[in-house]
């Protein structure tokens, strides 16, 4: 019967394993030539290089700043570096 050290250890390779494939996922997805058109739509859509502020709408600036927030999210999953020892 395992002990707790173990288990623990076996959740810990498998919440890597499941950090490498999300990381692997990603970079692939946006990759290929349709992807990285995909990419460059989503970055526009989601105001990645933008100002999301609207003045006269506070509820517009909140839905913008969701929206940019999808494409951070996508770029953070893009460019980690799992050499660097990143670890859930």
């Amino acid at each position: 019967m395992p002990d707790e050290a173990q288990t623990e250890k076996t959740e810990q390779e498998e919440l890597q394993e499941v950090l490498e494939q999300r990381v692997s996922d990603f970079k692939h997805s946006f990759e290929t030539p349709s992807g990285k058109r995909t990419y460059d739509y989503l970055a526009k859509f989601c105001f990645k290089n933008q100002s999301t502020f609207n003045a006269s709408s506070q509820s517009t600036c909140n839905f913008n700043e969701g929206s940019r927030f999808v494409i951070l999210e996508i770029d953070k999953w893009k460019e980690m570096d799992l050499m660097k020892g990143t670890k859930l």
